[in-house]
């Protein structure tokens, strides 16, 4: 549990007091990590840079504030960076890009709904995967996308319909059951 003792245990640079909310938040963190990044090597890399930030960036907590959503914060934002310097991050304009793209068979009588949306998410390519993510699971607006990427706001736009549209076609039958 995270009473404010703890709070201001890590925020005064106690490693204890780091600890608590390392174990507390990781894991969750951890799920946020995977949603952006291909593998469970590149989310545990997030998390582990994210959690440096997290404790180097201690004396700017706000203790008045949620922690949780200040992690959050930083978790994402480390993400971001991390797709920008490793993956080959581009939003395609062109909407018949993908439509080749071959559909990997799936078990789904062996996996829980999680992972089946993991899945799909990561068989996004890499803009229509974080605009997804940004815009449906961490509910950032277009415009907020658009700053945290650096592209229009237009472009988060057509890149989330661009991404609704190739997971709906992945969510198939036909798709799901080959």
């Amino acid at each position: 549990m995270i009473t404010k003792e703890v709070i201001q245990a890590y925020v005064s640079g106690e490693k204890k007091g780091f600890d608590t909310i390392y174990e507390s938040y990781a894991p969750g963190m951890f799920a946020i990590c995977m949603r952006y990044t291909r593998c469970k090597d590149d989310a545990q890399d997030v998390l582990q840079e994210a959690f440096i930030k997290v404790y180097n960036k201690r004396d700017s907590f706000d203790i008045e504030r949620p922690i949780g959503a200040w992690i959050k914060t930083i978790v994402i934002r480390t993400a971001l960076n991390y797709i920008k310097e490793n993956y080959k991050f581009e939003l395609k304009e062109n909407e018949f890009y993908f439509d080749q793209t071959m559909v990997e068979e799936t078990d789904s009588n062996h996996q829980d709904l999680k992972s089946k949306l993991l899945e799909v998410l990561n068989k996004l390519p890499d803009g229509y995967r974080t605009v997804f993510n940004l815009y449906t699971i961490d509910n950032l607006t277009h415009k907020e996308i658009a700053n945290y990427l650096g592209v229009s706001e237009g472009t988060s736009k057509s890149q989330y319909a661009k991404a609704k549209k190739m997971i709906k076609g992945l969510l198939q039958p036909e798709t799901i059951a080959s």
